[in-house]
């Protein structure tokens, strides 16, 4: 990452804080990003809400540098906190980045992507539902991952969309499963597809 490019409305503390190996600094970086998100809120501020998603997404998340990725998690669930009810208008810019790193070769950072779409899920709430068909894929991939943490992490985060779904209308129900069944499903390994079909009980 080059230090010299300009981050704005991130300052060059943030930055730093977000690409720090030490989780105690990024998180200080997070709750910066969280402050300033709600004074974009409050001020209604579309673009420079929309500009700072962006930017920890492309710059961060999506890096190269795995500190700075773990940075642009962190960062990008911290945005959709402040965002409150408002995050569902941002959900695929916050979701995709984050489902981006459930691939990633390092585990601790497959770790921190389902510790940041548990956040945003969770504030999200019920606005997930028309974003449910690549969660699902997403955590269909986790179904069997190595790392007992990781693992743990997605069946946390997986009970969590469970209450969603459940919860949602029986039209966007069938929906949803109808998306989930068929050929798709047989496609997938083993592991996957008992995965899926439990989540359809």
């Amino acid at each position: 990452m080059n230090p010299e490019k300009d981050f704005a409305p991130l300052t060059p503390n943030i930055v730093r804080a977000l690409n720090d190996k030490l989780y105690e600094k990024r998180k200080v970086a997070a709750l910066e990003i969280e402050k300033l998100v709600r004074e974009f809120v409050a001020q209604n501020n579309t673009v420079q809400i929309k500009h700072v998603i962006q930017t920890l997404s492309q710059e961060f998340a999506l890096s190269q540098h795995p500190h700075s990725r773990k940075g642009g998690l962190i960062g990008l669930a911290a945005c959709s906190i402040a965002l409150g009810k408002d995050s569902g208008l941002y959900l695929k810019e916050l979701i995709e980045p984050v489902l981006t790193c459930f691939n990633d070769a390092d585990s601790r950072l497959r770790y921190y992507a389902c510790e940041a779409l548990y956040n945003i899920v969770k504030v999200a709430r019920g606005a997930v539902l028309p974003h449910f068909n690549v969660l699902f894929d997403g955590l269909s991939k986790l179904a069997a991952d190595p790392d007992p943490n990781v693992k743990s992490g997605s069946e946390l985060l997986d009970r969590l969309l469970k209450v969603f779904f459940s919860s949602g209308s029986t039209t966007s129900t069938s929906k949803l499963l109808g998306r989930c069944s068929g050929t798709r499903t047989a496609s997938f390994p083993s592991y996957c597809r008992r995965y899926r079909m439990n989540r359809m009980r």
